[in-house]
């Protein structure tokens, strides 16, 4: 693999040690001398994976949902995940008590009402601003995923890579001059494009390996809740994006969004599969939708699929 700068390396810590994410945040936070040392992203082993999730009713109240979750899982999450649009402010009591316990924040930063021309012209570079300087002042890493699933027709920000690209290097280059090196950039398309077209396929909307610190894919197994897609194995979702994913840089993988329908086969059984899978060795995190929407994603969704999941971490693989 080709090495690259350790700031932009898209490197996740393994999720055995909480305290080992917590030393690397302050030597990352104190060794800005070191940014420029080439480092080379080894494959990352099922166990060393973090495991997070996106939890119905976010931390935008505070921390009950996760902390209900975690206590359902029997073990801590190393990443939460909360989308948020680009008509709130940064809210660093959301980030700080997410980190204060170990755990990587996760933003999903969505312009529902901003196009991604405006962005790019540079119409909200004000509001962009407050943000960088609200992450550059948070204690440590702050992760987060512009535009998601942008090559899927059912989000705004779909349909204009070219704008999206300069609307990327915009927002991350107004964050370099608030100092904000405490950002991580993930790049997180869906795993399949729609429209499936040539223009909107997800390379297209790649804005660059030195603005992209973690590549990252959404994919669910939608089951016989959508019968033209069907119940598919976790490599049948995953494998083609993947491939093209990786393609485009050699930084970490997380699966930003994953879950599985119970509705036509058996959900636990594809719990352990997936969490046992060895068929994507740049994955470094596994963090799980949690809410019952379009289908009942939820890890709790039945006894046997929130037991497949303590199964896997009591038999210390998640540990």
């Amino acid at each position: 693999m080709l090495a690259h700068d350790a700031r932009r390396s898209g490197r996740t810590f393994p999720r055995r040690t909480v305290a080992a994410v917590i030393v690397l945040m302050l030597l990352v936070a104190g060794c800005g001398g070191l940014a420029n040392s080439p480092v080379a992203v080894d494959p990352i082993a099922p166990t060393d994976r973090l495991f997070g999730a996106f939890t119905y009713g976010g931390v935008w109240h505070g921390m009950e949902p996760v902390l209900t979750l975690e206590g359902l899982l029997g073990r801590r999450l190393d990443v939460v995940h909360w989308f948020t649009n680009w008509d709130n402010a940064y809210e660093a009591w959301m980030v700080e008590v997410v980190a204060e316990d170990g755990r990587l924040p996760l933003i999903s930063w969505q312009p529902h009402r901003q196009s991604v021309r405006s962005i790019a012209d540079g119409e909200h570079d004000d509001y962009i601003r407050s943000w960088a300087e609200g992450v550059a002042a948070a204690t440590g890493l702050v992760y987060i995923r512009p535009f998601p699933e942008m090559n899927g027709d059912w989000v705004a920000w779909n349909g204009d890579p070219d704008n999206l690209r300069a609307a990327w290097r915009r927002i991350a280059a107004i964050f370099d001059d608030a100092h904000a090196s405490n950002v991580r950039w993930v790049f997180g398309p869906n795993v399949t494009d729609e429209p499936r077209t040539d223009a909107n396929r997800l390379e297209r909307y790649y804005p660059g390996h030195d603005v992209v610190d973690v590549l990252a894919l959404s994919g669910y197994n939608w089951g016989t809740t959508r019968d033209y897609i069907g119940w598919r194995t976790f490599e049948q979702i995953f494998d083609g994006a993947y491939q093209r994913l990786t393609a485009l840089g050699d930084q970490n993988v997380w699966l930003a969004e994953i879950a599985s329908s119970e509705e036509g086969g058996d959900k636990a059984a594809w719990i352990t599969a997936m969490l046992d899978s060895t068929a994507f060795d740049r994955i470094a995190a596994v963090i799980w939708f949690n809410e019952a929407k379009e289908a009942d994603w939820r890890l709790e969704s039945s006894e046997d699929s929130l037991e497949a999941f303590r199964a896997w971490f009591a038999d210390g693989a998640g540990e």
